[in-house]
């Protein structure tokens, strides 16, 4: 049995993505700590687990309590405009939440680590982005994504766990379930 653990699963996306994987043959749990998740959004076919990925001790519970295979991380502060002006949140949610979820996987079962980041790691570009461009990020925000996909690389190879990132784009749309 699959053991996924999805970082803002009471999030936009991350609630899309639960949506999807408790069709699947896995055991689901979700992390959020509803700051800017909404309760509403929780899958009942999960389980949740009100936490926060600055803390590492939870975290590391969590993991390997749950004998955790797959992290999907999620979470994170997205306001640009916002991260201009309070670095310090944005710097300590997105890049120390990640380190400690990073380090949590230690001596664990997680062998998949996916990461939700951002197309703006590219910055103002005048066409569509491609994988080989330049990264520049245009915001703080940005900077706070770039960041935590070099420390998601240089720790796989430490705790030794295979790791896609995905760049989004803005995400819309909706969900037949409402």
């Amino acid at each position: 049995m699959n053991n996924i653990l999805v970082t803002g699963g009471a999030g936009y996306i991350g609630s899309h993505v639960v949506e999807k994987l408790v069709k699947t043959n896995s055991n689901i749990f979700i992390i959020d700590n509803l700051k800017t998740g909404f309760k509403r959004l929780i899958n009942t076919k999960a389980e949740f687990i009100k936490a926060d990925i600055n803390n590492i001790n939870l975290l590391k519970k969590i993991i390997n309590k749950k004998k955790i295979h797959t992290i999907i991380h999620l979470a994170g502060l997205i306001d640009p405009i916002e991260s201009e002006k309070k670095k310090r949140k944005y710097f300590r949610n997105n890049i120390n939440g990640t380190l400690n979820l990073i380090k949590s996987c230690k001596n664990s079962k997680v062998v998949n680590f996916i990461f939700s980041s951002s197309a703006s790691v590219y910055g103002n570009v005048p066409r569509a982005a491609v994988e080989t461009m330049p990264l520049k990020p245009s915001n703080y925000y940005a900077y706070t994504k770039l960041k935590c996909e070099k420390i998601i690389k240089k720790y796989s190879k430490i705790y030794n766990y295979n790791y896609s990132i995905l760049r989004l784009f803005n995400a819309c749309g909706a969900s037949s379930s409402g």
